[in-house]
């Protein structure tokens, strides 16, 4: 069973540099688009997974974790727990005017387990439909027009049926919400 969607950087178009650093310092870019967040420019972290798919339940789980946190209700970086239902917060992503959404996910990228990566989604690739039905670069295509998307993503080492995240994602995934939920704190940001 794969995870939601394997991701593949386009090697035919090259990557240019921002795109390299990007990928090798996934949480310095992460917290620049928090820091960036304002009424005007409003930030969307959405997680995603499947809670009974292994570590394919890793997004959602990092957004448990920062709304565990708690706070109050931010004017400028919104937080969504989508579980495996992307469709049911993609028209409320819209109607809030988000000019960045990061979708938290386990992707399948050929990296070790527990990797994670800040990636463009228009830089994703989809052979197959995925388990939440429509893929992320669809949905972005279509409905956050004139926002820039973004995938953390992180790389699952078992996406089987069956409860809990592998130790490495696991891991993995509590640095994720820690980091998050620190820079959100760092910036005086109320957690959704």
């Amino acid at each position: 069973m794969r995870s939601h969607f394997e991701v593949r950087l386009n090697m035919a178009q090259g990557l240019n540099e921002q795109t390299t650093s990007t990928i090798q310092q996934w949480e310095s870019h992460l917290r620049e688009l928090i820091n960036a967040a304002s009424r005007t420019s409003r930030v969307a972290l959405v997680g995603v997974g499947h809670p009974l798919r292994g570590d394919d339940y890793v997004g959602s789980y990092v957004m448990k974790g920062i709304k565990a946190r708690g706070g109050a209700l931010s004017d400028s970086v919104y937080l969504f727990d989508a579980e495996d239902n992307v469709e049911r917060v993609i028209t409320r992503l819209s109607r809030i005017d988000t000019k960045q959404v990061v979708f938290i996910d386990a992707c399948e990228m050929g990296a070790r387990p527990a990797e994670t990566k800040l990636l463009p989604v228009d830089e994703t690739r989809y052979p197959f439909f995925t388990t939440h039905g429509i893929p992320l670069k669809v949905l972005a295509e279509q409905w956050l027009v004139g926002c820039k998307v973004w995938v953390l993503a992180i790389q699952p080492k078992e996406t089987e049926f069956g409860e809990g995240l592998s130790p490495e994602v696991h891991d993995a995934a509590d640095h994720v919400w820690k980091f998050i939920a620190s820079s959100l704190a760092k910036e005086d940001r109320d957690i959704v």
